[in-house]
């Protein structure tokens, strides 16, 4: 099974710039879900769920939505990963930092590959209108 597979790739000015600015809307994803995090735990005094954290990033953000839940997930592993290391005795912080870039990640339905060499990464719904996909090529 291949989980990931990095590649050199082609793509026009504009789309590198569009592919930084998931990059910072990946972030903002973070910072939301730490926000929403410590509010939740100041009031309740227990941790926000993933479900909870999926649907109170749902349709905010203009990337695709499997991103987003990709960011999400992210950030409940760490907190959870923290977790576990505190109670085996390890001295960890919970996530905390806010970030100006993260890495986006396209699930399986998030792109599509042509035999010519070009991938389309979808962005998903925004604002009630299609984003226009990101165009990239790759060699092989």
């Amino acid at each position: 099974m291949i989980r990931c597979m990095k590649i050199s790739f082609r793509a026009h000015p504009e789309t590198i710039h569009r592919l930084f600015e998931c990059n910072r809307v990946s972030a903002e994803v973070w910072n939301h879900c730490l926000e929403l995090a410590k509010e939740t735990h100041a009031k309740t005094g227990k941790w926000i769920t993933k479900s909870e954290l999926q649907k109170a990033t749902k349709r905010i953000y203009p990337i695709h939505s499997q991103s987003v839940q990709a960011v999400c997930d992210t950030y409940v592993f760490a907190r959870d990963a923290a977790r576990k290391a505190r109670k085996r005795g390890y001295p960890t912080k919970y996530p905390y930092k806010q970030k100006k870039y993260f890495n986006t990640k396209w699930a399986n339905n998030g792109f599509t590959v042509h035999e010519n060499g070009k991938i389309e990464l979808k962005m998903g719904d925004f604002e009630g209108k299609r984003q226009k996909p990101l165009t990239i090529w790759i060699k092989e």
